[in-house]
């Protein structure tokens, strides 16, 4: 069997059914392979588009994403969308073709050897959780068998195999259907005293609140975490990528915790007596810097399945366990958790993550975000772009129904990443309809991606928040630097395109709204468009976020930041 073909009937194996790329010299055989075992592929017009498709199809699919690029620039364009992967634990093959195995660099003090040739493997260590260079044909069994169960195990994330171009085309005998992960039982009875300490403190709590992160659907735990929800009726907040395993309007849904979040979910946050953190760690965008003042009411409890996460935490826990969180609620599930719970009025912290924006001719994203998503009826999947203001206004303002889905690569909040992934979600076959939110600024990073929306013909509405320029960053500047636009806004050095004119350009369909009047019937034409469309959304280019942090200016001039108890708000 030809090494390019054992790769191809890997991959079919694993169920993966689309993989993302672009043609290059050094990976021509294992495209060609793939597409003779009939595996649909994406031929993206950049590789970090290729890299951000396949994170985002992995999240749709539940399933190993999968990239193939070429060597040295190849390799590099695709870093984006591994980083991603890493800070989002989203598990995902990366395969790099390299150089001819006799023109590396690899354990050379060189900076090249062969052409187009990098030491790829050593560039991407940091950011994987296994890389190798394949230097001999017959190591590609073991190599596959091991990236793949390291992809998996634990806390998941991307992997990356090297293979160079001249033994592709060798004969190998290994069976590819010995590539598969069994994952282990990890518990022991330290874990289980923990576990039914836990269920003690919520048991004792007045109280208590879940915090939901994207660990949760990482461990497929969607079902079982509505299911202890529903039977104990205990209240909840969730993190940016978690806010999509329950509908919006869920009694028990308090909202999105953070600096970007909402300002009930953030108050919530601030009145628990304990809190429940599951597939979250609390990081700095959801906690601020302020420690030590956060929750100080709460007692709190984190499962986490890395144990270098637990030792590396912002916030002090009162009960850290490292388990896996399937196991957690599998164990949790036996109880009835609430006892004295007190919680009044929850519709009071619900209230509080919506306040209307003022009156103004101009439209609100945030406005305009809300009435779209809460007229649409159809199971849609919403992409948000790592743009500040797609970001804000995507999570902020989304009303979701029931299996709705938001994908972003939140962690590394990049702007330009929207278009890619929509590919990539479109890839899963999961949704008849996808809503791109993105901001004028990102549109055009990689327009590129608009050729292969227009090949595949996604059914996706790309709303484009024009504020003219880059919005979150001038807001930084208004408040911290006196107004100083310097490469944020046209009149400081930063000129943009016609959204128009790039649309017609790749024969997109456009629309473009200026003005808060008849938004209804303008809302209803764009939900009814069949396939790709663009919708230029006009808003006054200084609106404010509808939450944010506050902070304090001191005498010096210097600003102190107050925690997210009492959020400021676009009033």
């Amino acid at each position: 069997m030809k090494l390019s073909d054992y790769v191809a009937k890997v991959i079919k194996r694993l169920g993966i059914k689309c993989v993302f790329g672009l043609q290059g010299g050094a990976v021509v055989h294992l495209f060609d392979s793939i597409e003779k075992l009939g595996i649909d592929v994406v031929y993206t017009h950049h590789e970090q588009a290729a890299s951000l498709a396949a994170v985002s199809y992995s999240k749709s699919t539940q399933n190993l994403g999968c990239v193939i690029v070429t060597s040295g620039p190849g390799s590099t364009n695709a870093i984006t969308g591994l980083l991603g992967a890493w800070q989002d634990s989203i598990p995902c093959i990366f395969i790099s073709g390299q150089a001819r195995s006799d023109q590396l660099s690899y354990g050379k003090k060189v900076r090249q050897v062969g052409t187009q040739e990098v030491n790829i493997v050593d560039i991407v260590k940091p950011i994987t959780k296994y890389a190798k260079c394949v230097s001999k044909k017959n190591e590609i069994h073991s190599i596959f068998k091991k990236a793949i169960k390291i992809a998996h195990e634990g806390r998941p994330g991307p992997v990356w195999i090297d293979i160079p171009v001249d033994l592709q085309w060798l004969d190998i005998s290994f069976n590819p259907n010995e590539v598969k992960f069994s994952p282990k039982n990890t518990l022991n009875n330290k874990i289980r005293l923990q576990f039914s300490k836990s269920v003690e403190l919520i048991k004792n709590s007045k109280n208590p609140l879940f915090v939901i992160g994207y660990g949760v659907t990482l461990a497929n735990q969607t079902t079982r975490i509505k299911k202890i929800i529903e039977k104990n009726a205990i209240p909840f907040v969730t993190s940016w990528t978690a806010s999509d395993i329950f509908a919006t309007n869920n009694k028990l849904n308090l909202g999105i915790i953070g600096m970007s979040g909402q300002k009930g979910a953030n108050k919530a946050i601030f009145d628990a007596d304990l809190l429940v953190c599951l597939g979250t760690h609390l990081s700095s965008p959801q906690t601020t810097t302020l420690y030590d003042s956060y929750a100080p009411k709460a007692k709190k409890i984190i499962v986490n399945i890395d144990s270098d996460q637990l030792k590396n935490l912002n916030i002090n826990f009162d009960l850290k366990i490292k388990a896996d969180l399937k196991d957690f609620l599998i164990f949790i599930d036996r109880y009835f958790l609430t006892r004295n719970l007190q919680w009044k009025n929850l519709n009071f912290y619900k209230e509080m993550n919506w306040i209307e924006p003022p009156k103004s001719k101009h439209i609100n994203s945030y406005e305009f975000i809300r009435n779209l998503s809460k007229r649409i009826k159809r199971r849609c999947c919403y992409i948000i772009d790592g743009g500040g203001t797609a970001l804000y206004a995507g999570f902020q303002s989304s009303v979701l129904k029931e299996n709705d889905r938001i994908i972003c690569s939140s962690a590394i909040s990049a702007m330009g990443t929207g278009l890619a992934e929509t590919i990539g979600v479109y890839k899963s076959h999961n949704f008849k309809l996808h809503v791109c939110i993105i901001g004028d600024g990102s549109f055009i990073m990689n327009i590129q991606d608009l050729q292969t929306i227009v090949q595949e013909q996604i059914n996706v509405k790309i709303i484009v928040i024009n504020n003219n320029g880059y919005q979150a960053i001038r807001n930084t500047q208004n408040e911290f630097l006196s107004g100083r636009l310097y490469g944020t806004h046209p009149d400081w050095n930063l000129k943009m395109p016609s959204i128009e004119s790039i649309s017609n350009g790749f024969n997109i369909d456009y629309i473009k709204l200026i003005k808060n009047q008849n938004l209804d019937a303008s809302i209803d034409k764009i939900i009814n468009h069949s396939g790709p469309l663009v919708v230029e959304v006009v808003i006054d280019e200084n609106q404010k976020p509808l939450f944010r942090q506050k902070f304090i200016k001191n005498n010096n001039g210097t600003f102190s930041p107050t925690d997210l108890s009492d959020m400021l708000s676009h009033e």
